[in-house]
């Protein structure tokens, strides 16, 4: 560390040497940093400037700062996506209609490939988890947590993890809507939907689930484009 750093350029310097630790030592999820007593003393920095540097990495999801335990490497997580997106739905309504289009491109584009890899076993899952769905809406119940779920079972099956945390990156950030905005004044609507998206799915054939799949899509953004146009109350 250079003496001569000071203010951005030895917070970023800090960083730089934190996060270069955790490759250079080939840390995990979970595993221990040094303290921040032994940062300050290899250094040669003040705490207070460490301390600094740590939250900065605490804040964009790369370390894990337990009290009164240390400092830990974090698992990959889009967080600091996540609250961009919340916020920035609240500030430009605008930014509602262009998340969920990023959503629909991403999801348009590996249907094919989930469909190829579902096995009868997932095909299961995605009924049961319809029927639980048609039990809500009759008891007029809250089912969101149903309609995430029966995405995570088709695009889980590709195994990409990273992939799964920004959608659900993505189903965190519209769950914070007003309901109002995201629901249909019929919940069944949205679960017919889902039902030939499921049959689309066992004729095994990516084009018809495609086809389905960006109905769905369509008609989740004439609902927003209707929000936007009434324009966001305050």
């Amino acid at each position: 560390m250079k003496p001569s750093l000071r203010g951005p350029a030895l917070y970023k310097a800090i960083r730089d040497y934190i996060k270069q630790y955790i490759l250079e030592n080939d840390l995990k999820p979970g595993d221990a940093l040094p303290p921040e007593g032994q940062l300050v003393e290899e250094l040669g920095v003040g705490r207070s400037t460490v301390r600094e540097a740590v939250k900065s990495l605490q804040s964009v999801g790369i370390v894990d700062v337990r009290q009164g335990d240390g400092l830990y490497v974090r698992e990959l997580n889009f967080d600091p996506m996540l609250e961009a997106f919340i916020f920035g739905m609240q500030f430009d309504p605008t930014t509602l209609a262009e998340i969920l289009q990023i959503r629909t491109w991403l999801e348009v584009a590996v249907i094919g490939d989930a469909v190829g890899h579902l096995t009868p076993t997932d095909i299961v899952k995605l009924e049961e988890i319809l029927s639980a769905w048609e039990l809500r809406v009759q008891r007029g119940e809250e089912y969101s947590d149903l309609d995430e779920s029966f995405h995570q079972v088709i695009y889980g099956v590709l195994g990409n993890q990273t992939m799964m945390k920004l959608f659900s990156a993505f189903w965190i950030s519209f769950s914070n809507l007003d309901p109002e905005i995201t629901h249909d004044t019929d919940p069944r609507d949205v679960l017919v939907f889902h039902y030939e998206i499921l049959d689309a799915i066992r004729t095994r054939d990516p084009n018809i689930t495609r086809r389905k799949l960006v109905q769905h899509f369509e008609h989740v953004k004439t609902r927003i484009d209707a929000f936007l146009k009434e324009g966001s109350p305050g």
